[in-house]
């Protein structure tokens, strides 16, 4: 049976293709793609402009019934470490009144080597693409085996979005400054288990996931062949000289509307609006994930030096939303 992957947009028939074949196959646009198949992984082909999810079917577009089953860098007894999203006023707002979490596609974040393949790796994997040119005379072809690393990093960059959560019994004053900066903000205090089971992203391990982030420096570090061609696996690499004091825990999902996400003003989508190419995301940075905002969150925690004003309204907008979380001042105060 043919399939279409979240990956490529290309449809190919799964018996043609082994793990060390190669396929020329027509994309969803129409467009002749070649496609490299290594290691399970069909080759990703960012110049399509369709992309469809048939792999999953309607399972995908289902929301999740029970704790996400693939977890990345993470044990059994992680699933009840602490964690922490530090949010400005705004962004508290958005996640009590849409009762969604915010997840950010990979090219829209900070870090600029967000779903990238190491550097030695890089290399390698493209000094071994090249020997895919003795099978083709295609001069086109051979400009498609030049891009395959960068159109796998890009599409990876444009089809995943991740939501992001601190690692820690305590509060960071350094997370407080960084992604706050203001006396007006509030940090959701949950846990690894909570954030596994209450975010409704579709509970397929080919779809989402929940890991610990490694942090490496992508100049010296290698990865295997297969975490190289998997942008969902690089999703938890970050650069480690910039951001390892944030100990990010990290869901993971693909970029496609659902009937468990809602609009960017926070209606629901339909079910007619997450089939065929109206599922893609193109055009929004990311998507709202339904949450059971209630189960989720453990205490409410007021930036540091919060004044009393913004105390009471914090606590006024939690009595109003039905949080039986506590609102609690930081305990940075007057460290």
């Amino acid at each position: 049976m043919g399939i279409e992957t979240p990956w490529s947009g290309a449809t190919a028939n799964r018996s043609q293709m082994s793990q060390s074949d190669a396929a020329v196959v027509k994309g969803a646009s129409g467009r002749v793609v070649l496609t490299c198949v290594g290691r399970g992984i069909i080759g990703l082909s960012h110049s399509l402009s369709l992309v469809n999810f048939a792999v999953h079917e309607n399972q995908g577009r289902q929301c999740q019934e029970m704790m996400i089953q693939k977890r990345t860098n993470l044990t059994e007894s992680d699933l009840d470490l602490t964690v922490w999203r530090y949010l400005k006023f705004a962004k508290f707002i958005s996640l009590i009144t849409y009762q969604s979490l915010w997840f950010s596609k990979l090219k829209i974040l900070e870090d600029q080597f967000e779903g990238h393949i190491p550097v030695r790796t890089e290399e390698a994997m493209r000094q071994a693409n090249q020997s895919w040119k003795k099978m083709f005379t295609s001069s086109e072809f051979h400009r498609q085996i030049d891009n395959w690393e960068k159109d796998n990093v890009d599409s990876g960059r444009e089809m995943l979005v991740v939501n992001c959560w601190s690692l820690g019994e305590q509060e960071s004053q350094k997370m407080w400054d960084g992604y706050v900066g203001s006396p007006e903000g509030v940090a959701i205090k949950s846990t690894v288990r909570k954030l596994a089971t209450h975010v409704h992203v579709p509970n397929d391990p080919r779809i989402s996931q929940i890991g610990r982030v490694e942090y490496i420096d992508f100049s010296t570090f290698t990865v295997g062949s297969y975490q190289a061609h998997q942008a969902s696996e690089r999703a938890f690499l970050k650069d480690r000289c910039k951001y390892a004091h944030e100990r990010e825990i990290r869901l993971v999902t693909m970029s496609f509307k659902t009937t468990s996400c809602v609009r960017m003003d926070g209606q629901p989508y339909r079910a007619e609006e997450c089939v065929g190419k109206d599922m893609n995301n193109f055009d929004n940075g990311g998507l709202y994930v339904k949450t059971d905002v209630k189960d989720l969150i453990g205490a409410m925690v007021l930036a540091p030096k919060a004044p009393e004003w913004f105390e009471q309204l914090v606590k006024r907008i939690a009595e109003i939303s039905q949080l039986d979380a506590s609102v609690e001042r930081s305990q940075l105060e007057g460290v």
